[in-house]
């Protein structure tokens, strides 16, 4: 699996861009480098222009959401990707089969489709990427700077964190991150993200969870 970020445009003038980009590099270099992405833009710009920027500082763009780049994205040889969706949308879907009538069945419990935590007893170091699919993620040990664990649930670090951790990778809000020292460069929960420069005005080298409320990530002191 490997995670896409969307990279939203809010500057018509790509050379505006350039310096959010310089800043991106210089608060979590190795986050930027090699990033897949998908453009995401309200605005009209020169797309070559834009894809060149984000190149330079070694982002990788992958495809462009509908909207006004949509035909230099198609002329470029770029997919074209529905926003809400990300799947393609050179072709519409086939229209659903009409579902037959409902029959009356009892109520059954419903077990809940959750995996077993998968937990990782060794240090996870630099360049290392680890993915809890379907589950939560133990970490008993350190996850180096540089190394990434990424879950669809929450996230657990008996030891310091100073690498990235993604959290509700699929989308689950409800995810939170949780580390027994703090010195992350990145933590993102269902892609609400915060990085090494936002991360410092929390709990430092202490106990700390992540979690969401109302939509914004927060970073609190909490014991683990």
């Amino acid at each position: 699996m490997l995670p896409i970020t969307r990279v939203r445009v809010l500057e018509s003038d790509p050379a505006g861009v350039r310096p959010q980009l310089a800043e991106m590099v210089r608060q979590m270099p190795q986050a930027v480098k090699g990033m897949s992405v998908v453009i995401d833009s309200d605005v009209d710009t020169d797309l070559a222009a834009l894809l060149a920027a984000l190149r330079e500082v070694g982002i990788q763009p992958l495809a462009v959401s509908e909207g006004p780049l949509a035909e230099a994205a198609r002329a470029a040889g770029l997919p074209v990707v529905s926003r809400d969706s990300g799947k393609s949308s050179a072709a519409p879907p086939p229209a659903p089969a009409p579902a037959p009538p409902p029959r009356p069945v009892a109520p059954q419990p419903v077990a809940a489709q959750r995996k077993p935590a998968r937990v990782v007893a060794e240090p996870i170091r630099s360049g290392q990427q680890i993915y809890a699919d379907g589950c939560d993620l133990i970490v008993l040990n350190t996850v180096s700077p540089g190394a990434e664990v990424i879950a669809d649930g929450c996230i657990h670090i008996y030891g310091k964190l100073a690498g990235r951790a993604l959290a509700g990778v699929k989308g689950d809000e409800s995810a939170r991150v949780f580390c027994r020292k703090l010195d992350a460069e990145l933590i993102a929960i269902a892609g609400i993200y915060a990085v090494a420069e936002q991360i410092k005005a929390g709990p430092k080298d202490a106990p700390a969870m992540a979690y969401l409320d109302d939509g914004r990530l927060k970073i609190e002191a909490h014991k683990i």
